[in-house]
């Protein structure tokens, strides 16, 4: 089956934007840290989330093959703390051939998973089981108690205007997350070199329509399983350069599982890495 970028070329350049929402599910303890203070883990998790989104909403055509590259003359982040989570909404305006809804929903997931990343570098994160390695050894897990993941990423709003208004706002999502810009990168420079492994699976829900159009391989764009299984080992190779406080891992092994369930994709990411550090946040990037 082939793969291909949409042509665009004769169309005309309008007006766009999108909104794009998302929920970083966090324990208690750690939320009501962040609401008291600001800070919790390598920093301040609202303020590197927004700049990271924002980065990345400018960039996603570099790490989703198909996307066309388009001028984004706008980008809002925003995020709210809530008892039990972080909510974050990103809008992204645009005049261009096509629209900027996976660009906003690129940008959204990765400022939530730099928020995620800044709230598990502390050691309070290791919760501590033995478990059989690739290697056949027996070594100790270290897993982010605290963060359950991300859920509700979707886009909420479009817009596609001949005349040019804005329409779309942020202005009714609340945006209560203070406290001091503290931004760290953990220091891994004393820390022995050692074999990670790390594995994460995501899901997207879809349409029966569209379900049927990937099973039958007719989706306009073309093989859509590989196109996510090539997607999925390029971006855990280059989080390091989306996620700020991420380092520079030796990936020594990616796999990329893609499957088309009733109602939906689910993908699979397995990591191993030989670094001074693991390779979590890589194998959640995909």
């Amino acid at each position: 089956m082939s793969v291909k970028m949409i042509d665009i070329t004769s169309k005309e350049p309008v007006y766009r934007e999108a909104i794009a929402t998302g929920f970083l599910r966090v324990d208690e303890d750690t939320m009501g840290e962040l609401m008291k203070t600001g800070v919790s883990g390598l920093g301040n998790a609202a303020a590197i989330a927004k700049v990271t989104a924002i980065n990345a909403t400018k960039t996603a055509w570099k790490y989703i093959p198909l996307l066309h590259p388009v001028p984004i003359t706008y980008i809002e982040a925003r995020t709210r703390y809530e008892k039990d989570g972080i909510r974050m909404a990103v809008l992204a305006r645009t005049k261009a051939q096509t629209g900027v809804e996976m660009d906003a929903l690129f940008g959204l997931f990765t400022g939530l998973l730099a928020a995620w990343n800044t709230i598990k570098g502390c050691s309070r994160t290791c919760t501590p089981e033995w478990v059989t390695n690739f290697m056949g050894k027996q070594v100790q897990t270290c897993g982010s108690s605290r963060v359950d993941g991300m859920f509700d990423i979707k886009v909420v709003s479009k817009v596609k205007s001949e005349d040019g208004g804005v329409s779309l706002s942020l202005g009714d999502f609340e945006d209560n997350a203070g406290g001091a810009p503290v931004v760290t990168m953990f220091d891994v420079t004393t820390e022995p070199t050692y074999y990670g492994e790390a594995s994460a699976k995501g899901f997207i829900k879809l349409r029966e329509g569209t379900i049927e159009l990937i099973r039958q391989g007719k989706v306009e764009k073309g093989d859509v399983v590989t196109v996510a299984k090539a997607a999925s080992i390029m971006a855990t190779k280059k989080t390091w350069e989306v996620l700020p406080l991420v380092h520079l891992n030796y990936i020594t092994y990616v796999n990329a599982d893609v499957k088309v369930v009733e109602d939906g994709v689910e993908v699979t990411v397995d990591t191993r890495n030989v670094s001074n550090t693991g390779s979590a946040m890589e194998r959640s990037s995909p």
